[in-house]
């Protein structure tokens, strides 16, 4: 059982930025599930707490190039 988050994405345009995204966040340990949508420009993520942290998901997401607005 995860916790939902969900990241406001810039810069995703195509169904292949939304698997580059998935891609990277799932690199990390603990995630449970991961939708990208560049037509929301979002990305909701569920994940165990106890393995990562909602600053390691917005590094990996910014590592492919699309950034995490910070409200």
């Amino acid at each position: 059982k995860g916790i939902k988050e969900s990241f406001p994405v810039t810069g995703m345009t195509c169904a292949s930025c939304e698997e580059h995204v998935k891609h990277a966040v799932n690199e990390l340990e603990g995630i449970v599930n991961v939708k990208a949508s560049f037509e929301k420009a979002n990305t909701e993520v569920e994940f165990d707490n106890t393995k990562t942290t909602k600053e390691d998901i917005e590094k990996a997401i910014n590592s492919t190039g699309y950034k995490v607005i910070n409200k």
